[in-house]
């Protein structure tokens, strides 16, 4: 029989970028590229993700390379697929010019070990049933959060930093996107298990979907923190946002075009709006032969990268069975197609060249615009233990006032800083409480809550549905608002910080179904360290500061997107 693999995989990759450019999704002018181009030499290190594209077209670099921004320059190649965090550090760093100061860097997917993760969970190469998926799951979480995972990111951005700061380079780390979207029914009783022996089918259920999301989502917060921690070390005291490693979500671009979305048969996969690859075509079909020539079953590893792992399990469950049609004579069909793993189509490679160089041309400014805001959550939203009182509101207001026009909305506080934050409050009693600004029609909302329900254990599970029905709950009075929604701080409390992490890798999933219906509901990283806490959960000035920033940062992603309209009645 003939079988085909499926890339249906995690995009819990990380991509990062050391360089100035342009703006390739808003069609920069000349100016634009000019103002932001200093680049002298640039270079792609990591793993298989920095030069293999899932369609076998082009990757985003390939891409970037051909924008007018980048004037046809091409990346030095270093990438060395199955790499570690490690290894890139020490092997390809070295390797650089020393004139570099435009990188892109994929790592950190084999470091916390996606490849036997889905193999347990997703293609079960040879009935896996002594591989644990849900413990996988959680010892990637745990890794995630050591020391070790920590070190082997601080070192690379060390070494990547002193090369790029001798250049005036900058750091942009991109993350990827989750593959699925996970509330549809359509893939429950759907699998693309390579060996569905052993009553091992990996049907894609919801709450695998749901798991395997939280993952990638868990991963991309994971990258934000740390080098949240590593620009603080570089440039202490700083409360702007102006950093030497930055952090560029593109998965939010992938939003209608995942893998068991809504209007497609089964997974989507092979359809041209799924912006994961599928197959690539082997020719001519790999034999029982070739595959024990290529991976002895007796000795190869089960730990390599996603060929050397996936190939020795194929080769080890042949040695057991007729597995993929081939007999133990060696006749049969073989394999007549090779999986091509967590990398996007060239569509999917376009959206993080898009979302690369909007961020990177239009930098942290906003200008131009009628902005009506409501400041809606607890009490970081009031400003709590900051020396004024008014937290990150009156650098917000200050700053967005300069280029725009700036109102804020709310029953609490003075004008014209008002806010609707209430101090010990839980999301439920937030969204009752946001029914008294609504009705002022903010056209931007900037929620920041979730912390409460946390630290006073108000059933934690339920807490990102709660947040998801306050989405909804604001949308339903301000249609019109863009909902900009802030990852939780982090916070020292006994036991809160990792609640913290999942309560944000949930709230991800949920922004990213809210758009797909449609709804204008952004996620806004928070660069703020637990070294920014003055009693562990509230932050200090400079810690308000940047959240102040991030918020700005929010805005410009959403006028990009061309969100961001006039009120709709007037105050």
């Amino acid at each position: 029989m003939a079988v085909t693999l499926f890339a249906c995989t995690l995009a819990s990759l990380i991509t990062l970028l050391v360089f100035f450019t342009g703006n390739t999704a808003g069609a920069p002018t000349s100016g634009q590229c000019a103002a932001n181009l200093a680049i002298k030499n640039w270079a792609s290190l990591g793993d298989s993700y920095s030069n293999i594209v899932g369609d076998g077209l082009q990757d985003y670099e390939a891409l970037m390379s051909a924008d007018p921004c980048l004037q046809g320059r091409k990346p030095q190649y270093l990438s060395i697929p199955s790499a570690s965090l490690s290894q890139i550090a020490s092997q390809q760093v070295p390797k650089l010019n020393q004139d570099t100061n435009f990188m892109t860097i994929s790592a950190g997917a084999n470091d916390i070990g996606l490849v036997q993760i889905l193999d347990a969970c997703v293609y079960n190469w040879i009935g896996s049933a002594s591989l644990d998926c849900a413990k996988l799951l959680s010892d990637a979480a745990t890794f995630m959060a050591s020391s070790a995972f920590a070190n082997s990111w601080h070192e690379l951005f060390t070494r990547v930093q002193a090369v790029s700061s001798k250049n005036a380079g900058k750091a942009y780390v991109i993350s990827n996107a989750a593959f699925f979207d996970e509330t549809t029914p359509s893939c429950t009783t759907n699998s693309l298990a390579v060996y569905a022996g052993d009553g091992q089918q990996k049907y894609l259920t919801n709450a695998l979907r749901k798991n395997l999301n939280e993952l990638i989502h868990r991963f991309n917060w994971w990258q934000n923190y740390l080098i949240a921690k590593f620009n603080r070390e570089k440039v202490p005291g700083t409360d702007t946002l102006e950093f030497p490693v930055q952090f560029v979500d593109a998965d939010d671009r992938f939003n209608t075009h995942r893998f068991c979305r809504n209007g497609v048969d089964g997974t989507g996969s092979g359809d041209a709006n799924t912006w994961f690859s599928t197959t690539q075509n082997v020719q001519p079909p790999l034999s029982r032969a070739a595959y024990e020539k290529l991976s002895a079953p007796a000795t190869c590893a089960a730990n390599g990268g996603w060929n050397e792992y996936a190939t020795c399990r194929m080769a080890k469950a042949i040695q057991k069975t007729s597995f993929l049609g081939l007999t133990k004579s060696g006749s049969g069909t073989g394999l007549t197609n090779w999986e091509r793993v967590f990398h996007p189509t060239t569509r999917g490679e376009s959206a993080i060249r898009d979302e690369i160089v909007s961020q990177i041309a239009q930098g942290n400014t906003l200008s131009g615009h009628n902005l009506r805001i409501l400041p809606l959550g607890a009490s970081i939203t009031a400003g709590f233990a900051s020396s004024d009182g008014n937290g990150f509101r009156k650098v917000l207001y200050d700053t967005l006032r300069k280029t725009n026009t700036v109102s804020f909305v709310g029953s609490q506080g003075t004008a014209p800083l008002v806010h609707e934050g209430h101090p010990g409050w839980i999301i439920q009693d937030v969204s009752n409480a946001a029914s008294a600004s609504l009705p002022s029609r903010p056209n931007v909302v900037l929620v920041h809550v979730g912390t409460n329900d946390i630290l006073q254990n108000k059933d934690v599970d339920n807490a990102p549905e709660r947040m998801g029905a306050l989405i909804d709950h604001v949308l339903s009075v301000a249609n019109d608002a863009v909902v900009l929604i802030a990852q939780i701080l982090p916070s020292t409390r006994p036991g809160a910080f990792d609640q913290f992490v999942t309560f944000n890798a949930r709230v991800a999933s949920i922004i990213n179904q809210k758009q797909a219906q449609g709804k204008k509901v952004l996620k806004v990283w928070m660069p703020v360290t637990t070294d920014e806490l003055q009693d562990g959960v509230h932050p200090t000035d400079a810690g308000y500061n940047k959240m102040a920033q991030a918020y700005i940062k929010g805005l410009q992603r959403a006028a990009d997107k061309g969100w961001i309209g006039q009120p709709v009645v007037k105050v």
